[in-house]
């Protein structure tokens, strides 16, 4: 019963900060701006170019996710300083992209943890590389000129949520877990940097008890419609959503643990995993996924 209860409380944080993006919000002063809107406002700015991976984007990205978890007191990799995680892909070339050769690329997962000396360890994810200039493709964006791709809900807003989850637990002094808060890199070029960790993992995974992906969470409709995937990746999931009583929610569950996005990397070593998401809109993978279409509230 412990355990039952002890995920009802987890899933119910996480639908808690969805709920925040679709609140009655009212005219902030600059001190007062919550911490979700000011992290996706950066790291979807013009400034870092759509966070590809190996750009120079994705290092301001990940130098300040870095930051982040030092300020929420986060350990960092081996309970040294740094929280980044370096890997290299030597990628497929697509013969319709900008990119003509083979060259290796560098990336790099940002890994943050909560030590609470407890047996398990729950894993909490986003990504925060986006597709930049479209460089290695993926946009459907139609016209013929450049432009970058900020992906404000693809995926920063992912990143604000698992930053405000992080904050929220470390409030809460929920310990009877351990909590490693992973931000991949090169997941639009298929799920690179969370490939990579399952092969190289900072914890042991026979003492981690679950995933939880974050991916496109900023996009929450006027129903308040919100997907859950996974749910069949172990048994206890259904018996704990359907436990929790959040009734201006619509969720749409999902059993499988398998998709396009980094909880995939995880349910493939075989860890029960759940990812949330908003769902798909007109905005997906094109340069108008911008800050300003994130539901910071409704007026």
């Amino acid at each position: 019963m412990k355990y039952f209860n002890f995920f009802s409380k987890t899933i119910s944080l996480l639908l808690f900060l969805l709920l925040i993006s679709c609140q009655t919000t009212k005219k902030f002063t600059k001190d007062q701006i919550p911490a979700m809107k000011v992290d996706i406002t950066y790291l979807a700015s013009d400034e870092l170019e759509g966070r590809l991976i190996g750009s120079k984007g994705e290092k301001l990205a990940s130098e300040y996710i870095s930051k982040r978890y030092k300020k929420l007191g986060l350990s960092g990799i081996n309970n040294s300083d740094s929280y980044l995680q370096t890997f290299d892909v030597k990628p497929k070339v697509n013969p319709h992209s900008m990119v003509k050769d083979t060259s290796t690329i560098i990336g790099h997962n940002v890994v943050g943890f909560l030590n609470n000396k407890a047996k398990k360890t729950v894993i909490i994810g986003a990504h925060y590389n986006h597709l930049g200039y479209s460089e290695m493709g993926g946009s459907l964006f139609a016209g013929k000129e450049k432009q970058i791709h900020n992906g404000a809900d693809d995926n920063t807003s992912g990143i604000a949520a698992m930053l405000a989850i992080a904050e929220r637990v470390k409030a809460k002094k929920l310990k009877t877990y351990n909590y490693l808060f992973l931000a991949f890199s090169g997941e639009e070029e298929g799920l690179w940097g969370s490939n990579y960790f399952t092969k190289n993992p900072t914890v042991d995974f026979k003492n981690v008890a679950f995933m939880i992906n974050m991916d496109m969470v900023g996009r929450l409709d006027e129903e308040k419609r919100i997907a859950i995937h996974g749910t069949g990746t172990t048994p206890v999931w259904d018996s704990v959503i359907d436990e929790i009583k959040v009734p201006e929610f619509k969720i749409k569950k999902h059993e499988s643990g398998v998709g396009p996005s980094d909880h995939t990397s995880f349910y493939l070593q075989n860890l029960p995993v759940l990812h949330f998401f908003t769902g798909q809109h007109e905005n997906y993978h094109k340069p108008s996924d911008d800050t300003e279409l994130i539901n910071y509230g409704r007026t």
